[in-house]
């Protein structure tokens, strides 16, 4: 399962993917930047992404 499928499964929001610059992945909720792989170092887990998003849309 991809990772937009999954977030809309999971959390039920329409989710939209784009292709950056090679290596990056930033997360973008409601305009605000959640995650940045650039940043922390590492390439989240499916798992720490749905979280993520969950955890910013519970508190919007």
């Amino acid at each position: 399962m991809s990772l937009k499928t999954r977030i809309e499964a999971e959390l039920g929001v329409p989710t939209r993917l784009r292709i950056g610059n090679p290596g990056s992945l930033d997360v973008i909720v409601n305009g605000r930047k959640i995650y940045s792989k650039q940043k922390s170092g590492h390439l989240p887990a499916p798992d720490e992404v749905v979280d993520l998003v969950r955890t910013e849309l519970a508190g919007a």
